[in-house]
């Protein structure tokens, strides 16, 4: 089995890295094309590129990782965004639109997230840790020091206390039931998140 992603950045990617290792391992991972360093750019290029991941490097489900930044609320983004996924790709694709960014819901549980940056929860910002994150994850760095933080990124979502990002944060469960719902149709193990501890 393939999954094809179309994400914006190293923390987006090394998450969908990490929600493969824990609920479908022994599928491929497929990047998408993205050319840009925006949300513009990445709704601008969505189209093409579910298409490409679909048609040209045979991916079996599609994931589209976006953030809701201050645009609005994420909701609507989500309804934004759905209506620029092809009508012949909602099958096989998950959409799901962090609170602000990717970097907030590896933030939801504070205190797993303060364990695995050996930090206090207080030290990680609540309105948007994302540069705090980045930094001590390293994903600012170069080449090998930057692959191995995504390596460490992938490695704490594969781990994460699931159960409290789906308690703490709307998208996420949206995203977790939305992955869930199209996981059943797949030869994947998924676990009910929703019960675990």
């Amino acid at each position: 089995m393939r999954i094809g992603y179309h994400v914006q950045g190293a923390a987006d990617e090394a998450f969908v890295s990490g929600l493969r290792d824990r609920w479908c391992p022994h599928a491929e991972l497929a990047p998408g094309k993205f050319r840009g360093r925006s949300q513009t750019s990445l709704r601008r290029e969505l189209k093409n590129a579910l298409h490409d991941l679909r048609d040209h490097k045979g991916c079996d489900v599609l994931i589209v990782l976006t953030d809701s930044d201050s645009r609005s609320s994420w909701r609507d983004v989500k309804r934004e965004d759905w209506a620029r996924v092809p009508e012949d790709c909602h099958h096989m694709c998950v959409l799901g639109v962090a609170e602000r960014n990717i970097e907030c819901w590896l933030a939801i549980d504070r205190g797993a997230l303060a364990k695995e940056l050996e930090c206090a929860p207080d030290d990680i910002p609540t309105d948007d840790p994302s540069g705090f994150v980045q930094r001590r994850f390293g994903l600012g760095n170069r080449d090998d020091a930057r692959e191995e933080a995504k390596r460490r990124v992938s490695r704490f979502v594969a781990r994460a206390p699931l159960k409290s990002w789906i308690d703490g944060s709307k998208s996420f469960e949206d995203f977790y039931r939305d992955a869930k719902t199209l996981g059943a149709q797949l030869p994947c193990d998924m676990p009910n998140e929703l019960e675990s501890d």
